[in-house]
């Protein structure tokens, strides 16, 4: 009986420290990254990007930004490289590996007190499509579309 005790509380810990880290790795950072030089400028000055649901990390002008690390970043307006890539699971009869991808890289002007959020995404089925872009969301329009 004491062995059967010991083993559901092992079992227990193990589950329990899966599952925190699992939520650790899955987390949307709420810190924002000051992407320039000098004294933190006000909203209105700088543009900033935020992370779209279904992506985890972009590189801004090739620096790499991770939605664990960062919520969000600002940078100075002005034309910017972005670059990120979406990956998902397929069939196998689709794709050998069981994964597919698809990826972005642009140059864009970002304006100052805009906010511009990196998204992606797919369909599903026979002759499934996949889209990244960026929309402005202070106007509510799409500043960059790529579609496959």
């Amino acid at each position: 009986m004491k062995s059967a005790f010991n083993l559901y509380h092992r079992l227990f810990a193990l589950l329990f420290l899966f599952t925190l880290v699992s939520c650790a790795q899955n987390r949307t950072s709420s810190l924002t990254y000051k992407f320039y030089s000098g004294k933190t400028l006000p909203d209105s000055e700088v543009a900033t990007l935020t992370f779209g649901e279904r992506v985890d990390e972009f590189l801004v002008d090739g620096i790499k930004v991770k939605r664990t690390d960062f919520g969000s970043i600002t940078l100075k307006p002005g034309v910017h490289e972005i670059e990120w890539k979406y990956r998902f699971a397929v069939s196998v009869l689709v794709n050998s590996t069981g994964w597919d991808e698809m990826e972005a890289t642009t140059s864009i002007p970002l304006e100052a007190g805009h906010v511009y959020s990196i998204n992606a995404d797919r369909t599903t089925g026979r002759g499934y499509r996949m889209f990244l872009w960026i929309s402005d969301e202070t106007t509510g329009k799409r500043v960059f579309a790529k579609e496959i």
